[in-house]
Formats: structure tokens, sequence, C-alpha cells
């Protein structure tokens, strides 16, 4: 229901499990360039800075109806047609797609063992959202969606290839490797691979992996912080810098965890008051 929601010029279709931590503004700009006239130095400029994945070329501006990336992690390495990852998708509202999709969905073109037109599908999701979408941008409307770069929009810390040492998931010789990425440079996070935050628990995967969840882990404690400090002076307006926030002490890795997790575990989360 993101096409129908007619309010607004852009929506963001996000899975709970996200984290925003920067502006996506030169998204939106480049999206939005049919409409922003006088504005073309601005767009072109932003432009440049949309990290696009496998630095392929962005389409002409304003002509740009989607953004979204990909799970490679579902797929072996150099499957043709890999599914949209299902927590992260920025469109320009439209009945027409909405009512294309009513379509596709009821003329019943799932093929199994092959997907939607017998080529999308044959992963996780298929025949929902990662599937749908794959097969809506890539073979119904090509040139209208645009997959970002994974290692700085919809950030899951996943490694890129096989095993870590086999064959780059998305079928290249060489691949990004994510969880280089600086946190600085991150505009979204997707806790999948890294575990949800909330439930105190170490990572699994690698030692390099796990160094990466950390950090991601210790962004959201650092923003449930943040909420917990905003939300004391306001209830205490005009009084103390600091209010009546009071530090948590669960001992659970407070380096990361800032004193909102009592144990490795669920259980040992503590929630917002």
């Amino acid at each position: 229901y993101s096409y129908i929601q007619f309010d607004y010029p852009i929506v963001i279709h996000l899975d709970l499990d996200s984290l925003i931590l920067k502006p996506m503004d030169d998204l939106f700009d480049v999206m939005l360039a049919d409409k922003l006239i006088g504005k073309e130095e601005s767009i072109e400029s932003a432009r440049k800075r949309v990290a696009v994945m496998h630095d392929n070329p962005l389409p002409q501006s304003g002509s740009i109806d989607a953004y979204f990336t990909r799970d490679y992690n579902m797929i072996n390495p150099g499957k043709k047609h890999v599914g949209v990852q299902g927590g992260f998708l920025i469109v320009r509202p439209n009945q027409a797609a909405f009512d294309e999709y009513i379509k596709i969905v009821l003329s019943g073109n799932f093929r199994s063992g092959g997907g939607w037109g017998g080529q999308y599908g044959g992963y996780f999701g298929a025949q929902q959202i990662q599937g749908i979408c794959s097969y809506f941008y890539d073979k119904k409307h090509p040139g209208t969606g645009v997959e970002l770069n994974k290692c700085y929009y919809n950030v899951m810390a996943d490694p890129p290839r096989q095993n870590e040492v086999g064959k780059c998931r998305d079928g290249r010789e060489d691949c990004q490797d994510c969880r280089d990425t600086p946190l600085e440079e991150i505009y979204s996070v997707h806790f999948t691979l890294c575990q949800k935050p909330w439930k105190c628990r170490v990572p699994s995967g690698s030692e390099k992996q796990k160094a990466m969840c950390y950090k991601l882990h210790g962004e959201w404690f650092r923003i449930r912080e943040n909420l917990e400090r905003v939300r004391a002076l306001e209830r205490n307006a005009g009084g103390s810098e600091v209010g009546d926030y009071v530090k948590p002490k669960g001992a659970h890795m407070p380096e990361i965890f800032r004193g909102f997790c009592k144990s490795g575990q669920a259980s040992g989360y503590i929630p917002l008051q």
C-alpha cells in the first residue's frame, strides 16, 4: 500500500528492525527532479552522491520510480535475477503501479522453482515483495528502479563471499565488503544477520561480522539513550539540563548496550518506560 499513499510525493517502506542514520535527501531530490524546476545544479550534485550498486549509472533524473537493495544472501553466486531485499523500498506513489501489481498477483504467473514469469524466484520471499518487486522493476519496467549499494543503504553486515572465502555472492570476481564501511558513511541499517538489538544477544558469524554488528548495535542504543534523554527533558521542561534521566544499570556489555541489557537474552532487555 506504499504505492497509494498519495498525501506524500515519496514513501519509504522499511521493516521494523531498521534504523536510519543519515538523511537521504539526495535520493529524494534525484527522484523528484522533474518537479524541482530551477534546481538543476543541486540535483546534479545530489546525483554524484547517490551510491548505486556496482557503480552502475543512474537513470535520467525524474524518471526514477523506486530505490531498493537486493538480497544476495538468498541466492547462489551468479544467479541472473536476484530478489529485492524486502525491508527497504523507496517508491513514488502511483495508482497504475498498484493496479498492475494486483493484476500480476491475480494472473497467477508464478511457477514453482522458477518464480514470477518463470524466472524471478527460487529464494525466500519470492512469492511476496522480494520476488514480485524484482519482476516488476527488472522485467516489466526496466530502467525505472535503481539498485542502491547495500554497503550504504539497508546495511546488514553480510559477508560478500560464500563462507567468507568462496565466490562473490553477486557473481562477480571482486566484491565490496560492507563490513568495512565506516559508520559515518552508512545511511540505513537493517538488523537481520546482526540480530535485533532489543534481544541483547551476541551476533553470530565471523569475528569481522561480529565487530560490525556491535558497531551497528551501538548506534541503535546510542539513539535509544538520546530518546530517553529527550523524553526526560520533556517531562521536566524548564528543569536541569539532563532532566530526570537516570542511566540504566544493565551490566551486560554496557560499552555496547549502554545499560539497557541486564543479560545476553531478550528477557534481559530494559524497555522504554
